[in-house]
Formats: C-alpha cells, structure tokens, sequence
C-alpha cells in the first residue's frame, strides 16, 4: 500500500552534525515504507553522514513535501512550522532534544511509531499563529510570523518600559513592566507559563497577555478573545526596547513605535500519533496536576 504522505521532507538542527544518525535512522525506515525522501538543503552542510538523498529548500520546495519530519527540540519544530504555516503541509515532530513538549515522538519508538503514521493513522492539530508588525511614523517597518508569542520587552536596558495596549480601539491598560507576552494556546506553555501565566487548551481562540515584572501588584495575566487587532504603543524607555518573536527574531523598538498584533488568517499544521493526549503531555512533562508522591498516569 502507498503511504499517505509520499514525499517526505527530513529536517535536523541547523549547525548540529549530532543530528545525522537520527536522519540516517528516519531515512532508512522511510525508504522501507515506500516513501521518497528529501534532506532540507541547510541541514547538509553541518552533517558528517552521508546520507545521498536529493535536497530541498524549505523556503521554496520543488517538489512540495507531502510531509516534514522535524528531528530535534521544540525549538526545531516551532522553526519548521513558522516556515511552513499557511501552506497546508503537515509537520511531525521526533524529539531528540531535552523537554520535546511539541515534539512529542521519542526517537527511540521511532519504527513502531512511525509506519501507522504514514499508513493513515494519526492524529492532526492545527494551531493558531500570529502576526506582529512594527509600525515607526505610521510607516511599517517590521512584520513577522509567531507561534509561540510576541514579547515587547526592556531590551537590554535596566529600567522598565512603559506600554499602552488597545483591544481594537477599546484601551485594556497602560502598563509600566520590563515587557509583555502576547502569547497563543501553544504558547501557553512556554515562556507565559514561567511567568506565571495559565495554561490554555490549544484548541482556544484566544490570546494571554503576561506582563513580566509589572509595577503594580494589580496587573495579573488576562486571556482575551483572538478576534480583535491588539496595539501596543511604547510611551516611554529610558534604553532601546525589543520586539521579539518565539524568541528567534528580536527588533530594537524606540518610544513612539507600535506593535500590530493579530492572528493569522493561516495555521500550523502538526501530525501526532493516534494516542496523542494533550492533558496526557502535561502530566508526564510538567507533572501538571500531581499530588507529593502521586503516581504518575
């Protein structure tokens, strides 16, 4: 039988030769299922295996990939599907980094794991992704994708910033912090949630807004509806503050400028096993819900 996703687009962490026998592994089983398989072309070079498998730029694939297996950490697979959100390619994530919350697959059950995959049986989860632009003199200077969340912060400056936020055109706040996270379900549980943010199911149509060290004892995390347009204008900072997305793009931000932030008409697009449970993820990851001493599920 031919497998459901016939091209298959192989991706390791950039700059980390530690990655080839992983893609070595995957390769060999994918060929097994009958599967054509693709090396991303920046992963090759930091390779010392000599895989002998043809190339593809994940910026612009010729043929597009039925499928793109992400060997890594998180950070490798939020890289990847910022890179495919929007073009309806299904992303798969195989852990071979430390936490490995998104990509949930372990390398080692990789052989038992991966033929139903590709066989049909799997199970998909689209995530919602964001759109953040920097705007200077009513001109827009920066626009860029996030999955995980937006952080306008102080930068590398010691003093706080001060932000006024609009939903729309309703004010929220104005908030003097050493930054804000705009942060997406799946975003929940990452950076927002060491700042004490809630953890939001991913299937929400929200957005959390954290604040990071605020002022005021009042200001506490809020989850709003994705719907609206949010506006976050920098009134003051004594330094240059910093936009940044999932962590990955950072941008010097001045007093004056305003960020644009929005969900995104396209989604991320994840493939996980059959028996993938989020709530599940949470107690065996974070010990989410675990009494002292309680057994883990």
């Amino acid at each position: 039988m031919a497998p459901i996703f016939p091209r298959v687009l192989l991706i390791g962490k950039y700059r980390d030769p530690s990655s080839g026998p992983g893609l070595a592994r995957l390769a060999t089983l994918l060929h097994t299922l009958g599967a054509e398989v693709f090396l991303e072309s920046h992963c090759a070079p930091a390779l010392q295996h000599d895989l002998r498998l043809p190339l593809l730029n994940l910026e612009d694939p010729t043929p597009t990939p039925d499928l793109v297996i992400s060997l890594g950490g998180d950070g490798t697979l939020l890289s990847t599907a910022r890179s495919l959100a929007g073009s309806g390619t299904a992303v798969l994530g195989v852990n071979q980094g430390r936490l490995g919350f998104l990509a949930d697959i372990p390398l080692d059950t990789i052989e038992e794991t991966l033929p139903p995959i590709l066989a049909g049986a799997y199970r998909e989860d689209r995530r919602s992704v964001l759109v953040a632009e920097l705007w200077r003199d009513e001109r827009r200077i920066v626009s860029g994708l996030a999955l995980n969340e937006v952080f306008v912060h102080k930068g590398c400056g010691e003093s706080m910033v001060e932000l006024r936020v609009l939903l729309g055109d309703r004010p929220l706040y104005t908030e003097r912090a050493d930054g804000l996270i705009i942060a997406t379900p799946t975003g929940s549980t990452a950076y927002a949630l060491s700042a004490g943010g809630p953890i939001l199911s991913p299937e929400l149509p929200a957005l959390l807004l954290v604040p990071i060290c605020p002022h005021t004892l009042s200001a506490r995390p809020i989850a709003i509806g994705d719907g609206l347009e949010l506006r976050l204008s920098l009134l003051a900072a004594r330094h240059p503050a910093a936009l940044s997305l999932d962590s990955h793009h950072s941008y010097p931000m001045q007093a004056g400028d305003e960020v644009r932030v929005r969900r995104s008409p396209c989604e991320a697009r994840f493939i996980h096993p059959l028996d993938h449970d989020f709530y599940g993820i949470l107690r065996r990851k974070l010990h989410w819900g675990e009494l002292p001493g309680e057994e883990r599920c």
